[in-house]
Formats: structure tokens, C-alpha cells, sequence
């Protein structure tokens, strides 16, 4: 008993430890990093608006490194008793520009009289817009036109009904009679196919329009959908009754159908893209240009510097401003040094991919990020954070950093491609193979060979399919259906 009290006893006990502790400023580095340039102009923007100390210069400021001395000290830290405040000893004058005091010098005066930007934008009718427009001017009279805007709502981005018949005679207390009618009106309207209850019906009354009604393109539709999509064409010909060139003529004019007819009346977001840089030949080099178009460029207001040094102010008014205006020169270090890092990335990409800046996609030699940190002296995070969703402009085209990083497949005689080569390969050889015989995935790796790359069968399929192209049993059919047109 005795010895297990002893065990279970409470005791002091001292250790020493080291481990990584994320500053607030290390952590709003790392941010910035990960950022793209509209998003980094999104928050700027809003930097400007949450502290005071901030305000956009009319000119840019020229880039400068800021040593370790100037960084202020953290808030509520203690000064020994006689030393100089370390606050002071931060190099404001960089920080600040020469303006007038009113704070309007160089600024434009907006002219009143010139219609704002929202003026110009327009942007295309929706889906529900474009039916609820083309049913008023239908000949419907108001009780159909209330049920035929019930299946206007309850359409999908697609142009599918969602609701069955049963559900929207509940809804509008319709008879059966009058809710076909009204959907018979709906469907009768652009774009032809909308308001179809499944791709069957879709299919058909886009063939309906097009006057293939009765025809083998319909009886296929209407009677063999799952044999269609499981390309069991030869079957087809058996169950309609059809010579093989007939099926493949029918395949060929439904694959002209649109399945999704809604899509056309609501396009996906559109992601805008700005290059963060652009590399460009110069008098025979490469040169890196920094994108600052649209970026505010961000200055400390020397009216709160003023003011800190005024003996009207108190305390808590003082130590509010020293927190701003630690906050703000921590923010204008981390945008210089990404700047910085993204101007070293590229210096790497050009020293490394200069053949492809010159010539294009298949001169593109394999690189690692790890390879560019060590060249760097930083972490493979931080290049990774780096080329993460930013764009430069090049000779070859806007492209995103991250292309230019890829693996390397490495033949007997010691010559390293990158897997972009490797796919260009592949694509070649099936552009110029036998229509009548095209090559298989395991004879496409057999060609590879003999230019001394070996992969997989596997390994080919997954480029292939990476650069969908389709199967050999696909191609064959697409090849059938261009001869016979």
C-alpha cells in the first residue's frame, strides 16, 4: 500500500525543451506566400481600410531590404530603464513620402460627370430569364402561364425538371390534362430539349425538332438507350434490324444532340488570372518584370508619426498607434520579401527551362522543388507556397508556376525527360498511327521503347487518359463514323 501511494504522489519535476514557436509576423509571411495577386490586392486593400497608418502612394516605392536591427519590438515588451525605445530606431523615412499636408497632393479629382463602372457591366439572362421571357410572349392564357412558371422554378442548371407530375398537380391544383399541357408549352421553347423529366426524353425532343422522329436515330433513343451508352453497337445493328454502317450513321447524329441543354444559360465561374510576373528576352536575355498593375502601393501616413511625437497625446491613444504602426511595417516586410521569393523562383526557372522559354513544351526538362530550395537555402514548403496558384507570362504563353515542375523519366543512355515530353510522345504516335488499326496501350509502350523510354502499359494509359484520348476500341469508332461522313 505503502509503495503505491508513493507512485500515484504529485512532484515537481523541471525539463528543458526547444520547439518552433509561429510569430505573428512569421505567420503573415507564410499567408502572403499562398496568396495570388488578386487575392494579395484583396487584402491590401483591406489593410488600407482596417489601420489608419496606412495609405496608398501616389508613386511605387522602390524595393529596399530591411535588416533585422530596424524590426520593432512586440507589443508590451519592457524597455531597460535609459536605453532609446527600439521603436525609434525603426527606418520610417523608407516607409514615408513626401506629400503636402492636406494629404491631396498628386491625387485625381473624380469627375462627377462620368458614369460609373457598374454602368457598363451586363451579364447574360438566366436560364429561368430566358424561359419566363419567351412565356410571355407565348399566347398561353393565365391559368396555364402560373403552372408553366411552377416548371420554370423547379428546372435544374441543367434544364431538368425536378418535380414529377404528380408533384406539380399538388402544387398548382392542376388536372393531369392541364400539367402535360403545360409542360408540352415549356418544352416547346429555346433551347430545345429543357424541361425533359430524363436524357431519354431530351434526346427525343431534340430529334423531334430536327424531324428524325420514327427514324433509327429515335428507335435507338427510344428502345436501347443502355446498349447506346455501353457502345454495344454491333448488338444495336441486330436489335434494330440494321446494317452496321446504318447504326454507326444513327450514333453519329445523336452524338450531335446536347444532353445538357440548360448549361448554355449558366456558365461556371470564370477564374480571372493575373501573372504575378513576366519573363521576357530582352536584347537576347531573359529578364523578369514584376506585375504591379491594379496592386496598392502602401506607405506609412506620416500625420500618426506626427502625432506619436506630440506631447498632447495620451498614453492609450500612443500605444494604440505604436501597435498600428508595427502592424503596418510587419505587412510591408512580408510583401517585399514575397517579392523577393518569387523574383529568386524565377531567376531558378529561367537558369533551369531556358530551352523551353526558347523553344516550347518539348524541350521541358524535368525539375523538383526540393531541388530549386536547396538551390534557394529554404524549405520546399515555402517553394511550394510559392507556385501555388500563380501565373507568369512567358514566351511559351501564360502559364502556372507549378508547370514548370514535373518528374523525370530516365532512359539507359542517361538522357532524363519530363513527363510533358513523354505525353507529347504519345500523342504524336497516335496522331500518325493507322486509322483503320489504332495502337493499343501496350503497343503504344512497345513504340516508347524503341526511343529508349520505358514505362508501363499502365503507366501509358494514365498519361493517355490524362490527356483524354480516348481508348484504341473508342478511336476506331470516331475513325468509322469521319470516314463515313
Amino acid at each position: 500500500m505503502n509503495n503505491r501511494r508513493q507512485q500515484l504522489r504529485q512532484t515537481l519535476d523541471l525539463r528543458l525543451t526547444q520547439r518552433l514557436a509561429l510569430t505573428p509576423s512569421l505567420l503573415q509571411k507564410i499567408e502572403l506566400l499562398q496568396l495570388n495577386k488578386l487575392e494579395l490586392q484583396d487584402m491590401l486593400t483591406q489593410a488600407l481600410i482596417d489601420n489608419p497608418i496606412l495609405e496608398e502612394a501616389s508613386e511605387p516605392e522602390p524595393p529596399r531590404d530591411l535588416s533585422l536591427e530596424e524590426r520593432p519590438p512586440q507589443a508590451g515588451a519592457e524597455q531597460p530603464t535609459g536605453e532609446k525605445d527600439s521603436f525609434e530606431e525603426i527606418d520610417f523615412q523608407y516607409f514615408f513620402d513626401e506629400y503636402l499636408d492636406t494629404g491631396y497632393k498628386n491625387r485625381e479629382v473624380e469627375d462627377a460627370e462620368k458614369p460609373s463602372f457598374e454602368t457598363f457591366l451586363v451579364r447574360p439572362p438566366s436560364l429561368t430569364e430566358h424561359l419566363t421571357s419567351q412565356l410571355g410572349l407565348s399566347d398561353a392564357n393565365e391559368r396555364m402561364a402560373e403552372i408553366a412558371r411552377q416548371i420554370i422554378g423547379n428546372l435544374d442548371e441543367n434544364g431538368y425538371l425536378l418535380l414529377s407530375m404528380e408533384e406539380l398537380c399538388q402544387l398548382t391544383s392542376a388536372t393531369p390534362e392541364e400539367a402535360e399541357q403545360a409542360l408540352k408549352l415549356v418544352q416547346s421553347f429555346d433551347p430545345v430539349g429543357v424541361a425533359a423529366r430524363d436524357i431519354r426524353e431530351c434526346l427525343l425532343l431534340q430529334l423531334e425538332a430536327r424531324g428524325f422522329r420514327d427514324s433509327l436515330p429515335w428507335r435507338i433513343v427510344a428502345e436501347h438507350l443502355p446498349l447506346l451508352e455501353n457502345h454495344r453497337f454491333k448488338e444495336l445493328a441486330v436489335r434494330t434490324e440494321s446494317s452496321f454502317d446504318a447504326v454507326l450513321q444513327a450514333v453519329d447524329a445523336i452524338k450531335h444532340l446536347i444532353p445538357e441543354p440548360g448549361q448554355k444559360y449558366n456558365p461556371q465561374n470564370v477564374n480571372y488570372v493575373q501573372p504575378e510576373v513576366t519573363i521576357a528576352k530582352v536584347d537576347g536575355e531573359f529578364v523578369i518584370i514584376q506585375n504591379e498593375d491594379g496592386m496598392p502601393q502602401l506607405r506609412l501616413n506620416s500625420s500618426y508619426r506626427d502625432l506619436l511625437k506630440s506631447n498632447g497625446v495620451s498614453s492609450e491613444t500612443k500605444a494604440f498607434l505604436r501597435d498600428k504602426f508595427r502592424s503596418a511595417v510587419d505587412l510591408l516586410r512580408s510583401v517585399s520579401q514575397r517579392k523577393r521569393t518569387i523574383y529568386r523562383v524565377c531567376e531558378c526557372i529561367i537558369n533551369r527551362q531556358r530551352e523551353f522559354l526558347e523553344r516550347g513544351p518539348s524541350a521541358l526538362r524535368p525539375m523538383l522543388i526540393k531541388d530549386v530550395a536547396n538551390e534557394l537555402g529554404v524549405h520546399s514548403s515555402t517553394i511550394s507556397r510559392v507556385v501555388t496558384n500563380k501565373y507568369v507570362d512567358t514566351p511559351q504563353g501564360v502559364m502556372e508556376l507549378r508547370k514548370f515542375f514535373t518528374m523525370g523519366v530516365e532512359s539507359p543512355d542517361g538522357e532524363e525527360l519530363s513527363i510533358v515530353q513523354v505525353k507529347l510522345k504519345i500523342r504524336k504516335l497516335i496522331e500518325d498511327e493507322d486509322k483503320a488499326r489504332p495502337f493499343s496501350d501496350n503497343q503504344l509502350g512497345q513504340l516508347l521503347k524503341r526511343d529508349n523510354i520505358f514505362i508501363t502499359r499502365r503507366t501509358v494509359a494514365k498519361y493517355r487518359e490524362q490527356m483524354q484520348i480516348a481508348g484504341s476500341r473508342e478511336r476506331r469508332i470516331e475513325y468509322l463514323l469521319r470516314a463515313e461522313n
